[in-house]
């Protein structure tokens, strides 16, 4: 009978884990105790809180897997953990909806000013001819990561009437491109073209500062660029350079280099700016906990 430690605050009613599965609970455990007790047993489920780094795993004698509800897996050393035999899964997929919905909402924010609309009208100020926006039907999307988050964000923005350009490390199936009526470029091209970029990759030596100063001139002065996947993906001095400086039309950031953001990128013109909650829907979040239970129970059935 696997026994399986649950380190962090999760709803355990909703993960549906297996009768056969000892489950032991410990939402507010130590990092102590954690090192004590992880030995008897074969799999942790874990939050955001919880560190499962190289000495918790060399610790972990019968661990066999480690899961954590959601995208991130930052607290995690996955690496090491595949050199033992442990397995590792996260539910990525239960986030798609809620952070392509925000993504949209981001953009659709910063092209009607609707920031500046309503602290204006809650000020007693009626601005209504100095804040004309624009529309995003007929303007050019470029989508940098065509991966489960980017394609439903194509597909939203096919049906808004967007032009859209993606760019992708790996190949993308030419049918995928049919189906989203997408033009894959290069990413020189992509900055350039594009009214509207929106990043969608995971923070790796490749992509860190992926945009950064030279990047940032590449794109149309009015152009807005949205950041929903790993704000160290962004080099944030020079982000604020260029919208002091006007060299992009705004920036719209659910992630930053440093959470909670501190600095000049708080008072940086034609910014939106949003604490992390592009999955934070609770059918997301409701997901996220199913999802992982099923893939538990999955591989203990194996």
């Amino acid at each position: 009978m696997p026994k399986v430690l649950i380190c962090d605050n999760v709803e355990r009613a909703k993960l549906g884990l297996d009768p056969s599965i000892m489950v032991d609970y410990r939402p507010d455990i130590s990092r102590e105790e954690l090192l004590q007790v992880v030995g008897g047993y074969e799999a942790l489920i874990i939050r955001s809180r919880t560190k499962v780094d190289r000495e918790v795993i060399e610790k972990g004698a019968a661990l066999k897997l480690i899961a954590r509800p959601g995208t991130g897996l930052d607290n995690v050393d996955v690496d090491y953990a595949k050199s033992r035999g442990i397995s590792v899964v996260n539910s990525p997929e239960s986030l798609v909806e809620g952070v392509a919905e925000h993504v949209t909402l981001m953009m659709l924010a910063a092209s009607r000013r609707l920031v500046e609309a309503d602290v204006s009208t809650k000020a007693g100020r009626w601005e209504k001819n100095s804040l004309t926006g624009r529309e995003l039907k007929g303007k050019t999307l470029g989508i940098v990561g065509l991966g489960r988050i980017g394609r439903r964000i194509a597909e939203i923005a096919g049906a808004l009437g967007m032009s859209v350009l993606v760019y992708d490390v790996v190949d993308i199936p030419q049918d995928v491109v049919d189906r989203l009526r997408c033009r894959v470029v290069g990413l020189d091209e992509l900055f350039r073209s594009s009214d509207y970029v929106t990043l969608h990759v995971p923070l790796t030596d490749q992509t860190r500062h992926l945009v950064d100063s030279a990047r940032l001139s590449e794109m149309k002065k009015g152009a807005i660029l949205v950041n929903t996947s790993r704000g160290e993906v962004i080099d944030q001095a020079a982000l604020v350079a260029a919208l002091k400086e006007g060299m992009i039309g705004g920036a719209a950031l659910d992630v930053f280099e440093k959470e909670p953001p501190t600095g000049e990128i708080l008072t940086a013109p034609n910014a939106i700016l949003t604490p992390h909650i592009g999955g934070q829907t609770a059918e997301a979040q409701a997901n996220a906990i199913t999802v992982i239970g099923e893939k538990v129970n999955s591989f203990f059935r194996c």
